[in-house]
């Protein structure tokens, strides 16, 4: 199916899930004829008139992939989208034309110079939702207070983000395409020796982005940064070299994001620590297999400490047996953190713990707070998957302070603590029948190429 034909389709189930939310939102009280989803108003550094790095609302962005701050999209059910983009006249910044694409023909398409014009164009805005982050410019535009982002309208439409269509499917996977090159470069950089910096560089050019472009701020870390699990800087040839190397890393297709976990590792590693990676390798193959409709997400997290722990035995650094590692909650020193969550634009993609469609939270596991996705599994959905073992200093010093500290191998686990940890991670795509891995194919585990 064309690319135009996908994003057609796209359109109408959009519009159904719009009906349905202004349904919802209806029997709330909230009597609302369509939503004007705006990109976004810049914004600017306290006291300085330098912008924050701009990126359009994501609701904004499910409709029309098109940059920029202020455009809107008016979208009333069963109309052909609205779309307004904003155009300034300007010899500050440049306002490009539009190239031809596969979404301008299915859309209305109105430039203004400014976007008090918006509402000349928008019709009627007092029976519009506003759904963006500036109050402002909704009041601006005549929409009521209370018609900025309702609950009751939030709800619904957080709700619908999970699950995908084909045409966003399409980018997900140009996404994921991007993302592996961006992998596979970043690890011929990390066999020839390069630092964090360079490995970074080397990723952003094989993926033909800018920083400010990337989904997220890629994790380029050596050694024992691994065990740091949002590790945020770059470090030079300062630092020196090391036999482990973990790049969390993504890109971006349309607003569209991968997000992908490899761990690499020199031969004259550790033996232990090879066999880590490779032990986590293989369990995180079996979780993507759970990606199955109808599965409550949490089950995956609890099978996850289940292998964990069983992977601490077989390494020698847990001195128990799984099931007591698990009930006396060791795995959770060596996995801090959720398997996964929702992907897609949004990294973190939203609605991981709403109950239902009318909103509501299902929190949790209390003993497991940093999951973030607690819903049930259905076709449609894309997740990560991305079980890790960590030897993170403060984690390691309160397990060590416990009674439970005495089934943990400290010798080995110091031996092992230069090398930081594993983490390894895909995105999968719930279907019908079995999971699809959107990135497995593309960028394979520690042994693969």
């Amino acid at each position: 199916m064309s690319d135009e034909q996908l994003y057609a389709d796209h359109l109408l189930t959009l519009d159904r899930m719009l009906a349905d939310a202004l349904e919802r939102a209806q029997r709330a009280g909230f009597a609302l004829e369509g939503v004007l989803f705006h990109a976004g108003r810049e914004t600017f550094y306290h006291r300085d008139d330098q912008p924050v790095p701009f990126r359009a609302t994501p609701h904004f962005r499910r409709w029309v992939p098109l940059e920029g701050a202020e455009h809107c999209v008016v979208a009333r059910p069963g109309q052909r989208p609205l779309v307004v983009r904003v155009a300034p006249k300007d010899f500050w910044v440049e306002t490009s034309p539009l190239d031809p694409s596969w979404w301008l023909d299915r859309v209305e398409l109105v430039e203004v110079d400014r976007f008090v014009d918006v509402r000349t164009v928008a019709g009627d805005t007092a029976k519009l939702a506003y759904v963006g982050n500036s109050p402002a410019a909704a009041e601006e535009l005549g929409i009521p207070r209370e018609a900025v982002e309702p609950e009751a309208l939030m709800a619904p439409l957080d709700w619908h983000r999970a699950t995908k269509t084909p045409h966003e499917v399409r980018l997900l996977r140009l996404a994921a395409e991007r993302g592996a090159t961006g992998h596979r470069v970043a690890r011929k950089a990390f066999e020839a020796g390069a630092d964090e910096r360079a490995i970074h560089w080397a990723y952003l050019q094989a993926t033909g982005h800018l920083e400010s472009e990337l989904p997220f701020e890629d994790i380029v870390a050596l050694g024992e940064k691994i065990a740091i699990l949002h590790y945020q800087n770059k470090r030079g040839p300062e630092a020196g070299a090391r036999a482990s190397f973990m790049l969390d890393a993504g890109a971006a297709a349309a607003g569209y994001a991968s997000d992908i976990t490899r761990t690499w590792f020199r031969e004259e590693a550790d033996a232990t620590y090879r066999q880590l990676v490779e032990a986590v390798d293989a369990l995180e193959r079996d979780l993507v297999a759970m990606v199955t409709p109808g599965r409550p997400y949490p089950e995956i997290h609890l099978e996850a400490h289940r292998r964990v722990a069983a992977v601490l035995v077989e390494t020698g650094i847990g001195r128990a047996t799984p099931e007591e590692l698990l009930e006396r909650g060791v795995t959770r020193t060596f996995l801090p953190h959720g398997i996964g969550h929702h992907l897609g634009l949004q990294v973190h993609d939203v609605g991981g713990h709403q109950r239902d469609p009318d909103g509501g939270v299902l929190p949790p596991p209390p003993e497991h707070p940093w999951l973030r996705n607690t819903r049930t599994l259905e076709p449609g959905h894309v997740v990560t998957i991305e079980p890790g073992i960590y030897f993170a200093p403060l984690l390691l010093d309160g397990l060590r302070e416990r009674p439970e500290g005495s089934l943990v191998d400290w010798t080995l686990v110091e031996r092992l603590a230069p090398y930081g940890g594993v983490r390894i991670e895909d995105d999968v795509l719930c279907t019908e029948g079995a999971p699809e891995d959107l990135t497995r194919p593309l960028i394979q585990g520690p042994r693969g190429v």
